[in-house]
C-alpha cells in the first residue's frame, strides 16, 4: 500500500493510549490489563490475575511457565489484544526496587530461559509479546530522567544476557526500549543497543516500540531503530518528524523500514481486534480454567524456606491465624501489572477446610506502618489461649502494596513496623509459629525466621489462599526454589550505596553508577563470602532427594553434557529443581566465584529415580571481552546442586582458552571506588545528576526544574492537587495515586504533557524550560 509521508508519520506513533495502528496492546506480565483509553490505571477488564514473575520464577519450571502464557493468551484473544506488553526480564540489582515483582531473577540465565518458553507458548497461540524494558532499566527512583552507567562486561554478562537469550530462542514480536539513559544515551535513542547489539549481533527482525512516554525526540529515536513510540503524542511529535525527514535529518529508508516492520507485525498478530465500542469479556469456562491453573502455578511456586517439624500441619479441632494480610492476602503489584480480578480466595475459608474452627485475630493494619495497642492485646490474648490448647499458630505478614510499587523503590529493608512489634512479643510467648510471607521483593527476615516453619509466598495471584493451604497441609508437597539471595541486610546488598536514595546518596542522582560491576546477586555474596540469610536456590521439601552417577561428555571443543541421575528417598511424591554450577578457575581475576549454567525440574515419586541431561555451551566457560564473548581458558568445575550452598556433586575439566583482561583484580572491594570505577567504565561521564540552568531540555522532569522555575514550582501543585482529585479518596500512599504523582513530578516533561488529556499544552511545558534555563528565582 503507498502511504505519503504524513501517513507514514502518523503510522509510527501511537493511536490513543493502547493501540499500534489496528492492533490493541496491553500491560499484564502475569494477565491482561485490557483497558478503554482515558481509564484509571486499576480501571480494566475482568482478567484472571495469574502469580507475579517474582513468585512463578521461583518454580524454575518451563513446562508451567508455558501453561501460563498459553492461559493469558487465551483470555487476550477474548479481550481482542494482539499484544502482551511482557515479559519483563531486568536483573534485580537491588531488593529495594519497587517494580520487583515484575521480573524474575538476579541471574540472567534463569530469567532468559524462562522468559523465552513464556515468549514462545504465547506467540504459539497467536498473541505477541514485548520483552521489555531494554536496557539497564534496574529502579524506579527517577527512572524517566536516570542514566544507568554500567560498564561493558557488567552490560552484556548481566543486564543483556536474558534479553539475548530470548530473542534467539524465541524471537518476540517487539520489544520495548525502556525510560532510562544507558552510558548517557536515552534507551530509545540509543543506537548502540537498538541496531548494533539487538538487530546486527542477535539478529533481531520484529518491531521496537518504547515505554510509555519514554520518546521525546522522535527523529532521533526512529534513526536510532525505534519504530513506534508509545503512546499517542497528541500530535506533539509528527511535526518534527516530518520536518527531519524533509530537511534530511532523518532518511525516508528508515521511516520505511519502521512502517514495514508496523505492517508486518499488524499481518502476524492483528487479526485479534476488537472495537472498543464491542463487549468484551473473558469467557466463564476461560476463568475457571485459567483460576485453577493460577492455584497450581502458585502451588509449585511456594518457596520453604524454613522447616523444624513444624509443616505440614495436620487437622484439627483449632488453629489459629493472625495479620491482616491473611484476611486480606497481598496477591499482586500494583501499577502497569495491575489485574482487575473478582476471583479472590479467603484464606480463612480454605483453612476451614480442614479445621473445625479456624479462629482470625487482625493484629495489625497493612494500610499503615504504625502499631495498634489494641490489635496487637487482642492478638497475644488468642497465642496465649492457643498456646495453652495446643492450637497451632499461623503468622500472615510481608511487604504490604504501600512498601513496594510501580514508579517508587522501597524506602528501606525492614519488615514493616507494626508486624515486626507484634511478631517480637509473640515469639517471646512461643516460637511455634508458622510465618506465611508474602511480597515482590526480599525484606528483613530476622523475626520470620526465628518462627519454626516460613513459607515464602512471593505474590501468588487470585488463588494463593488454596495454594497457601494445600502446601500449609500437606496436600501438596513444596518445591520452589529462590530465584534471588535473601540477604540479611540492605547494607549487605552490593549496590548499597549506589541505588535508589539509600546510603551515601542522601539525594537520589540521575547518572547511577553501576559500582558492583558484573557482581549481581550471588555473584557477589558468594564471590566475597558474605553471608546471607537464604541463598539463591534454596527451597526445602516435604521429601528428601539423593543425587548420583554424574557423567561429563564433551560434545566439542568446549561443549559438554551434563547428566546425572536424581532419586526421591522420601515418602512424598514430589519435583526436584537441580541445579549446575560452573567454578570458575582459581585465580585473582575480576571473575565471579561460580555462576549458574543450567537446571531443570524433574517430577518423582517416592523411590522413582530420573536421569537429567543438561548442555553447557561454550557461553559457561566465557567472558565479554574485546568486544565479545572469549572462552577463558583454566580448570573448571562443573557442580550439582540442591542450592548454590548445597552442592551434591561435581567434576573438574580443562578448557582451553584466552586470558582474562581486566584492570582490577578481585581484592578490590564491591562496591568500586571511584578511581576503579573508572577504570572499568569506559563511557563518557555524564553530569545529569548537575544538570544547570541553560542545560534543561523537555527531556527533564518538573523536579529537576524546581530550583530554578516558579512555573515549575506551579505545575508541582497544580498536578499533585489533580491527582488527589482524580483519585479521591484514595490516599497519596496508594500504589495507584502514587505511581501517578510520581511519573509528574520525575517522568519527563515532554510525557507528562503528552498524557495529560490535554491539560496541559506543549507551549506551556516549552515556557516551563525556558523558566528554567533562565533560572527565575522565588
Amino acid at each position: 500500500m503507498k502511504r505519503n509521508l504524513r501517513e507514514k508519520c502518523r503510522m509510527v506513533t501511537g493511536y490513543g493510549a493502547w493501540h499500534i495502528g489496528i492492533m490493541h496492546v496491553s500491560d499484564g506480565p502475569h494477565g491482561v490489563r485490557a483497558q478503554k483509553d482515558g481509564a484509571k490505571n486499576d480501571d480494566s477488564y475482568e482478567a484472571t490475575c495469574f502469580p507475579t514473575v517474582s513468585s512463578v520464577a521461583c518454580s524454575w519450571n518451563v513446562e508451567l511457565i508455558e501453561k501460563m502464557a498459553e492461559g493469558i493468551a487465551r483470555e487476550a484473544k477474548e479481550l481482542g489484544v494482539s499484544v502482551m506488553l511482557g515479559p519483563g526480564v531486568n536483573m534485580k540489582r537491588s531488593p529495594l526496587c519497587g517494580r520487583n515483582f515484575e521480573y524474575y531473577s538476579e541471574d540472567p540465565l534463569l530469567a532468559g530461559e524462562l522468559a523465552a518458553h513464556y515468549i514462545a507458548a504465547m506467540q504459539r497461540c497467536g498473541v505477541g509479546t514485548s520483552l521489555k524494558h531494554y536496557a539497564g532499566n534496574n529502579q524506579e527512583t527517577h527512572r524517566m530522567t536516570a542514566n544507568s552507567m554500567i560498564d561493558e562486561r557488567a552490560l552484556h554478562e548481566i543486564y543483556l544476557t536474558a534479553f539475548e537469550i530470548a530473542v534467539k530462542k524465541a524471537d518476540p514480536a517487539s520489544v520495548m526500549a525502556s525510560y532510562n539513559y544507558v552510558n548517557g544515551m536515552p534507551a530509545c535513542e540509543n543506537s548502540y543497543l537498538l541496531k548494533e547489539i539487538l538487530r546486527e549481533k542477535w539478529g533481531y527482525r520484529g518491531l521496537v516500540m518504547s515505554d510509555w512516554g519514554a520518546c521525546v525526540d522522535l527523529p532521533a529515536c526512529i534513526d536510532a531503530g525505534m519504530d513506534v513510540e508509545m503512546p499517542d503524542s497528541m500530535g506533539n511529535h509528527l511535526s518534527d518528524l516530518e520536518r527531519a525527514v524533509k530537511n534530511g535529518g532523518l532518511s525516508i529508508e528508515k521511516l520505511d523500514q519502521a512502517v514495514e516492520r508496523i505492517e508486518k507485525l499488524t499481518a502476524e498478530y492483528g487479526k485479534n481486534c476488537v472495537s472498543d465500542n464491542q463487549k468484551k469479556e473473558v469467557s466463564r469456562d476461560t476463568r475457571r480454567k485459567n483460576h485453577v491453573l493460577a492455584g497450581q502455578m502458585e502451588a509449585e511456586s511456594v518457596v520453604l524456606l524454613k522447616n523444624e517439624s513444624f509443616f505440614p500441619l495436620q487437622t484439627g479441632m483449632g488453629l489459629l491465624i493472625i495479620g491482616d494480610l491473611a484476611e486480606y492476602p497481598r496477591y499482586q503489584g500494583g501499577g502497569s501489572s495491575h489485574i482487575h480480578t473478582e476471583m479472590i480466595e479467603s484464606v480463612k475459608k480454605q483453612f476451614e477446610k480442614y479445621y473445625e474452627k479456624v479462629r482470625y485475630v487482625k493484629g495489625y493494619k497493612r494500610n499503615t506502618f504504625n502499631r495498634n495497642k489494641r490489635l496487637e492485646q487482642e492478638a497475644l490474648r488468642a497465642v496465649k489461649q492457643a498456646v495453652r490448647k495446643g492450637i497451632p499458630i499461623l503468622f500472615f505478614g510481608g511487604l504490604t502494596d504501600m512498601a513496594e510499587g510501580e514508579g517508587y523503590d522501597r524506602e528501606h529493608y525492614d519488615l514493616p513496623y507494626n508486624q515486626t512489634a507484634l511478631l517480637r512479643q509473640i515469639l517471646k510467648i512461643t516460637d511455634q509459629v508458622g510465618f506465611i510471607s508474602f511480597g515482590g521483593a526480599p525484606y528483613d527476615m530476622e523475626f520470620p525466621a526465628r518462627c519454626k516453619a516460613l513459607l515464602q509466598m512471593y505474590l501468588g495471584g487470585e488463588s494463593v489462599g488454596k495454594a497457601c493451604a494445600d502446601i500449609v497441609m500437606g496436600q501438596v508437597n513444596p518445591s520452589g526454589k529462590l530465584a534471588e539471595s535473601i540477604p540479611f541486610s540492605e547494607r549487605d546488598v552490593p549496590s548499597y550505596g549506589y541505588f535508589g536514595k539509600q546510603g551515601r546518596q542522601k539525594k537520589a542522582l540521575d547518572d547511577v553508577e553501576y559500582r558492583e560491576s558484573i557482581f549481581v546477586g550471588y555473584r557477589y555474596y558468594d564471590t566475597f563470602d558474605i553471608p546471607v540469610r537464604y541463598c539463591f536456590g534454596h527451597g526445602l521439601s516435604y521429601t528428601t532427594y539423593k543425587y548420583s552417577n554424574l557423567r561429563v561428555k564433551k560434545n566439542g571443543q568446549t561443549s559438554y553434557e551434563v547428566s546425572f541421575e536424581v532419586q526421591n528417598a522420601g515418602s512424598m511424591a514430589g519435583s526436584e529443581i537441580a541445579e549446575v554450577y560452573v567454578k570458575n578457575p582459581n585465580s585473582d581475576a575480576f571473575r565471579a566465584k561460580r555462576e549458574l549454567r543450567g537446571f531443570a525440574k524433574v517430577r518423582l515419586e517416592p523411590g522413582e529415580c530420573k536421569m537429567v541431561t543438561i548442555p553447557l555451551t561454550e557461553r559457561a566457560f566465557s567472558v565479554y571481552q574485546n568486544h565479545e564473548f572469549q572462552v577463558i581458558g583454566g580448570e573448571y568445575e562443573i557442580q550439582i546442586g540442591a542450592s548454590l550452598q548445597d552442592i551434591r556433586l561435581s567434576q573438574k575439566v580443562e578448557i582451553e582458552g584466552r586470558e582474562v583482561k581486566c584492570p582490577l583484580t578481585l581484592n578490590n572491594k564491591v562496591p568500586l571506588s571511584r578511581a576503579d570505577f573508572d577504570k572499568l567504565y569506559e563511557g563518557k561521564r555524564t553530569h545529569f545528576s548537575q544538570t544547570m540552568p541553560g542545560e534543561f531540555t523537555t527531556k527533564n522532569s518538573l523536579n529537576q526544574m524546581r530550583p530554578y522555575s516558579h512555573l515549575a514550582r506551579r505545575w508541582l501543585r497544580i498536578g499533585k492537587f489533580a491527582v488527589r482529585l482524580m483519585y479521591f479518596p484514595k490516599p497519596m500512599h496508594d500504589p495507584e495515586v502514587r505511581m501517578m504523582w510520581e511519573g509528574i513530578a520525575d517522568g519527563n516533561i515532554d510525557s507528562v504533557c503528552n498524557q495529560s488529556g490535554g491539560l496541559v499544552k506543549h507551549k506551556t511545558i516549552l515556557k516551563i524550560v525556558k523558566a528554567a534555563n533562565e533560572e527565575e528565582k522565588v
